[in-house]
């Protein structure tokens, strides 16, 4: 399937990968694609990346990718920390978008949730200085762990937070759904800021 990426314990290149050197956004955890096929249409001058655990989700995004025939798209299976520390060089991609992660609401569990300071290290090494990390949760107790740990990191300046009725409407399938079921949704928006 060539919209597929393999993982990988190298950085890639993407003028390999694209063809191009045009920009690259990535995103963890795609669901069924909703977010990074919507994008890659309505933007032709920029690549975007996928990278999904579940097989399910995985192979569903490639079918739709390879049905719309869009050059400008990748999906990868991986667990997103090893696609992180392994194949993404530094300052390599425009922006990071996390939609929707797995809240893990127990107390017992909350060192398992995604956007945590080491992993927002990974992103901000990744992402070029000025670029920029997208989060978005319907969970409020993890939306207040995201605005703390965001807030406090030495290298992004929040530059959004919009909640409710203020943030984007039907970026991903999830957040169709949680809007429909009358949940909030809290959007959190930062920019990369250049190392001193």
């Amino acid at each position: 399937m060539p919209h597929n990426l393999p993982a990988q314990q190298t950085p890639y290149v993407w003028r390999d990968v694209f063809g191009n050197d045009n920009p690259v956004e990535l995103e963890v955890g795609v669901g069924k694609g909703r977010f990074l096929l919507t994008s890659a249409e309505a933007n032709p001058d920029v690549n975007f990346v996928g990278v999904e655990w579940a097989r399910k989700y995985w192979r569903l995004c490639l079918k739709r990718a390879n049905y719309r025939k869009l050059p400008n798209i990748r999906f990868m299976r991986d667990d997103a920390a090893d696609t992180f520390q392994l194949a993404l060089s530094d300052n390599c991609l425009r922006a990071v978008h996390v939609y929707f992660p797995d809240p893990w609401p127990k107390k017992r569990y909350r060192k398992r949730r995604l956007i945590q300071t080491p992993f927002l290290d990974q992103m901000v090494r990744v992402v070029e200085d000025g670029g920029l990390l997208k989060l978005a949760t319907d969970h409020v107790d993890y939306f207040e762990q995201m605005d703390e740990v965001t807030a406090a990191h030495p290298r992004l300046e929040v530059i959004e937070r919009l909640v409710g009725e203020e943030s984007r409407e039907g970026i991903t399938n999830y957040e169709v759904k949680y809007r429909e079921e009358g949940r909030t949704i809290h959007n959190i928006t930062c920019r990369v800021l250049a190392a001193e």
